[in-house]
């Protein structure tokens, strides 16, 4: 007795999408549950996160003691070290941000490690980042399935597989209602 060659394409093909539509569920049940001012680090906040007035228009930076203070002022957490960060670097925490950067490692009030992200001309808080925002980096670069960089949305692979999930559906829906000669009415 041959199978029909849709049910037959599509029993495979499903069993290949099948563990990214996996992924892109799990992942989108994250993003769902999380709030996005929490992964940003929002709650460490304290002020707003203006500018701070440089006389020099801004072509001397702050120093490493200067940039700690800002911390202990503008957030909830506790600058433990300073350091300068000039070069790009792929898949980063800071990826998107005007270098150069200061990286003040920092501690909240529940021993949790937080990097806080600040221009160091002008004292700005430019990013916060924690385990929180940690895991939904990974879960973001999972879900549109660029896992060095986590910022291509608009990468081939990702294509690929929503027109082979799309057709997948299609023919799940058209199998469901096709009826096989062969096949016994059970």
């Amino acid at each position: 007795m041959a199978k029909h060659p849709l049910r037959q394409l599509h029993r495979y093909t499903s069993l290949i999408i099948s563990v990214q539509l996996l992924l892109w569920t799990i992942s989108g049940i994250y993003f769902s549950f999380n709030k996005i001012e929490n992964i940003r680090g929002e709650q460490y906040l304290v002020a707003p996160t203006k500018p701070v007035a440089n006389t020099s228009l801004d072509l001397i930076k702050i120093d490493f003691d200067q940039a700690k203070e800002i911390i202990n002022k503008k957030t909830t957490l506790i600058p433990i070290t300073v350091e300068i960060i000039n070069e790009p670097k792929r898949g980063s925490e800071f990826r998107g941000r005007e270098l150069p950067l200061y990286k003040i490692t920092s501690t909240a009030e529940n021993g949790q490690k937080i990097n806080v992200y600040q221009n160091p001309y002008s004292g700005e808080i430019v990013a916060i980042r924690s385990a929180q925002w940690r895991v939904w980096d990974l879960m973001w670069g999972l879900h549109i399935m660029d896992w060095v960089d986590r910022d291509n949305i608009d990468n081939l692979l990702l294509k690929i597989f929503s027109f082979v999930a799309l057709f997948t559906s299609i023919s799940g829906l058209i199998l469901f209602f096709y009826k096989d000669k062969n096949q016994n009415n059970v």
